[in-house]
């Protein structure tokens, strides 16, 4: 599982809990798990000195940015189950300034840049 949440904030039950290849509580199959897990970022979490919604906390003001987009644009993120199990709110860096996007439209393709 990859950032899956069960019922509530301590229920061990429920859609994301203790299933396989689950990101985000979607299902998903055994190659897209894998390759969704190699590159999420390495997340060691400070439990000795701080409470759980802290220690989540404490990781995400110091993780670089490209960890954190490699969390938030995974394909699968979902505020809700994120805020659920991390407490985190603040999603301020996720933008799509400068991020290049293609559309397609009667058959041709087209790039543009998001300001």
């Amino acid at each position: 599982m990859i950032f899956c949440l069960g019922d509530g904030n301590y229920e061990r039950q429920g859609e994301g809990y203790q299933k396989h290849n689950m990101i985000f509580n979607k299902q998903v199959t055994e190659e897209e798990f894998e390759r969704v897990n190699d590159s999420m970022p390495n997340i060691k979490l400070d439990f000795k000195d701080l409470a759980y919604e802290k220690a989540w906390a404490k990781w995400w003001s110091e993780a670089k940015q490209e960890d954190k987009d490699k969390i938030l644009n995974c394909g699968y993120f979902d505020q809700e189950i994120f805020t659920g199990i991390t407490g985190i709110t603040d999603f301020a860096e996720k933008s799509l300034s400068g991020k290049t996007v293609t559309v397609e439209v009667d058959g041709k393709k087209y790039e543009a840049v998001i300001k």
